[in-house]
């Protein structure tokens, strides 16, 4: 083989590797188109999806649109409606306001009248008021002298009545004092000055003939009263009184009436019960 078989052998096997390259190429690039191809497909119908959706949305959107701007239409009528009707109103309260104004006018004047007369009318009132203030001062004062001698009447009334009653009480205890003065052979001129009061103690202490009782001249007794001595319901005995203090007495044993031997704690009385 030659020099140049041998060239184009060696031209030949680079170019058969260099297709065999361009070939791989190819089928990638090939396999890599079908793969965007089918990716655009399915983004194509994604998108016809979108717009289908979008298209009725529009559709939906423009009916929606038609149905706002009618009932805008209709609004709007009945806008004006009631904007021609308060256009009325507005000029029947325009003439209402005339009259009004006319009649406040009228007013006015008779405003400034009556207060004219308020005032003539409140400076009477005033004097009568003076008027009845010293009146009703004059007829409180009379209403209080009143009440005074109603009360000091009353009072002088309750207190003759308390009299009256102290009276009769009087009567009935000076009854019953009689009575009891008759029972004892007494009367108004009898000395009951040795007469002790009826009272009751005891002996705190027993010297011989002689003993000390707890009650004393603050008791009511004198010197010379006699008393009774006993002991439970046993009579012991009885004694006179010879020297008395403010709260005990000293007293003298009576022979003739000595019963028992008179001990420390037994009971005196000025009356034996």
């Amino acid at each position: 083989m030659t020099i140049v078989g041998k060239i184009f052998t060696v031209l030949i096997f680079i170019l058969s590797v260099m297709f065999l390259a361009f070939s791989v190429v190819v089928f990638n690039t090939h396999e890599a188109l079908e793969k965007q191809v089918k990716t655009l497909e399915a983004d194509n119908q994604t998108l016809n999806a979108d717009i289908n959706t979008q298209t009725q949305e529009r559709e939906d959107a423009l009916q929606k649109l038609a149905q706002e701007q009618s009932a805008r239409a209709y609004a709007i009528a009945a806008l004006e409606a009631e904007l021609q009707t308060a256009v009325n109103e507005r000029d029947l309260i325009s003439q209402d306001l005339t009259l009004i104004e006319a009649e406040n006018t009228n007013l006015s004047s008779a405003l400034k009248v009556a207060e004219r007369t308020k005032e003539r009318l409140s400076e009477e009132v005033a004097q009568i008021r003076t008027e009845i203030q010293d009146s009703q001062q004059s007829t409180d004062e009379m209403f209080l002298d009143v009440l005074r001698l109603t009360d000091s009447n009353n009072a002088q009334t309750a207190k003759l009545q308390l009299i009256v009653e102290r009276e009769k009480q009087l009567v009935h205890r000076l009854a019953r004092m009689n009575n009891v003065l008759r029972k004892n052979q007494l009367d108004e001129f009898s000395d009951v000055h040795e007469i002790p009061p009826v009272l009751d103690g005891i002996v705190t202490a027993v010297q011989k003939d002689l003993l000390q009782i707890s009650l004393g001249h603050d008791d009511g007794i004198r010197q010379g009263h006699e008393l009774d001595v006993y002991r439970g319901t046993k009579y012991v005995g009885r004694v006179q009184v010879r020297e008395t203090n403010p709260s005990s007495a000293v007293c003298e044993i009576i022979p003739n009436y000595l019963r028992d031997t008179i001990r420390k704690d037994d009971l005196v009385a000025t009356k034996l019960n």
